[in-house]
């Protein structure tokens, strides 16, 4: 997949392994004219995207998003919360 946006533009690209698969129109891929609008693309597309990433013209990562970091970060709630055991009559 190439990340390197047009000249002077930036290219947002959104990934889910299993869902942009099997939608006709595949993963997100648009290049913006600025920084702002692409960022503007990134955040109001985060609930739908695992992953969402900005590059620049160069393909130089400049912002990464998407709801897979909230996943982590319930995961890692869930794994400090302690277990309950089995409820057993006294």
């Amino acid at each position: 997949m190439q990340t390197q946006a047009p000249k002077g533009q930036y290219r947002v690209i959104g990934l889910d392994p299993v869902d942009t698969l099997a939608w006709p129109s595949g993963p997100l891929w648009k290049d913006c004219e600025t920084l702002d609008e692409a960022l503007d693309l990134a955040d109001h597309n985060r609930a739908l995207y695992l992953w969402l990433y900005v590059y620049d013209d160069a393909g130089v990562l400049l912002y990464e998003t998407g709801y897979h970091p909230e996943q982590l970060e319930r995961i890692r709630e869930l794994n400090q919360e302690p277990r309950e055991g089995p409820k057993t009559k006294p």
